[in-house]
């Protein structure tokens, strides 16, 4: 009956992953409103062909090919284009017939128009997978899934609708990010942790650790003498924004990007400690700290390698050019990107040897409170 139970709850998921799929199609194409770029599908694409230079040297090379297009959105949709397309050599799509694209367009003084292929269309996919993740979440995990999924939506909530905003309109960054750690720690717990008791416990390691580590990376901004302006986005956002306090957001980016792993160790000692109270509600405090710090050190070292990892994977590509680069290790670890990233993994990690002890011992002294008040 319960694996009979767990079939038809993950068809309901596909099905509602199906519908929001189709739903997110139907109105992302029908309110296309971008002026710029029109939703059109391929019906046929032929053969690329290099176009005629024009005779600068510096010219790069262009390949354009005839395609014919249904144009679905705008209102010009289900109309048929003929036009040629073009492209940079060695870059843009393989374009398919039948599927789905983004159509720019770049109007010359002498009115000629030039057509590419900007990128695919893929907003419902995505929307739908999303979905698809969130609804096979729910159906295998039950209520705990959906508070999982609440205090993620939060978490993205506070960063994209409040903080990044206020940064925008000028708020310190470094404050923000901790108002906002603060406010995704307290909704996480509230959603996760299963003991409404020990959530106190679970907050106060987890801020404790985050603060630690976010301490010892301010540290290491300002004796190595970051700037937070490494890396193309940082420079493009000075230039935009030139009242923006880099550094800050470095910081920032610092108490952020610590806080998801601080919160997994914090909730993971916590869960563990109240389950060894349940089990035995007279285990001696030396005992139960014992066992948090144990609890904490298995977790540990796969939380650190996850931490630096995810870290790694972000900087690949630059780490990448700059070894193409033929720059040697020395090289490597005194460029500021890389530094950048060191830094945060290194926060990332120190906030994790944080929250062990501060978790455990904010568990002993809130167990310890509680059997004296009976």
């Amino acid at each position: 009956m319960r694996t009979r139970n767990l079939l038809l709850r993950i068809i309901i998921a596909l099905l509602i992953s199906w519908g929001f799929y189709v739903l997110a199609d139907y109105f992302t194409v029908k309110n296309w409103n971008n002026n710029e770029s029109l939703i059109v599908r391929v019906i046929s694409a032929g053969p690329e062909s290099i176009m005629p230079s024009s005779g600068d040297e510096d010219t790069y090379e262009m390949l354009e090919r005839d395609t014919v297009l249904q144009v679905l959105s705008g209102n010009d949709a289900e109309t048929q284009l003929n036009v040629k397309t073009v492209r940079l050599s060695g870059s843009g799509l393989d374009v398919k017939p039948g599927n789905r694209y983004l159509l720019v367009w770049d109007m010359f003084d002498d009115g000629r128009v030039q057509y590419s292929i900007a990128d695919a269309f893929r907003v419902p996919s995505v929307a739908g997978v999303v979905m698809l993740v969130c609804t096979v979440l729910m159906a295998l995990t039950g209520w705990r899934g959906f508070l999982a999924l609440l205090g993620l939506g939060a978490s993205i909530g506070v960063l994209v609708l409040t903080m990044i905003p206020l940064v925008v309109q000028g708020w310190d960054s470094v404050w923000l990010a901790v108002a906002s750690v603060f406010i995704i720690s307290t909704v996480t717990i509230l959603c996760v942790v299963r003991h409404s008791s020990y959530r106190l416990a679970a907050l106060a390691g987890s801020l404790g650790g985050v603060m630690g580590g976010f301490l010892c990376g301010g540290a290491m901004v300002y004796l190595w003498e970051l700037s937070g302006l490494a890396g193309e986005g940082s420079a493009l956002l000075a230039s935009t924004l030139p009242t923006l306090n880099m550094r800050g957001l470095l910081l920032a980016s610092v108490l952020i990007g610590s806080i998801g792993a601080v919160l997994d160790v914090g909730v993971s000692i916590t869960a563990s400690m109240s389950e060894f109270v349940d089990y035995d509600a007279d285990i001696p405090l030396d005992r139960l700290l014992l066992a948090g710090l144990n609890v904490g050190s298995e977790v540990l070292g796969s939380m650190i390698n996850t931490l630096i990892l995810a870290y790694m994977g972000s900087s690949l590509p630059m780490a990448v050019l700059i070894c193409s680069a033929g720059v040697e290790l020395s090289g490597i670890l005194n460029d500021p990107y890389i530094a950048q990233e060191i830094v945060q993994s290194l926060a990332g990690t120190l906030g994790l040897l944080f929250t062990i002890p501060a978790t455990s011992f904010s568990f002993v002294m809130q167990e310890s409170v509680r059997r004296r008040n009976g």
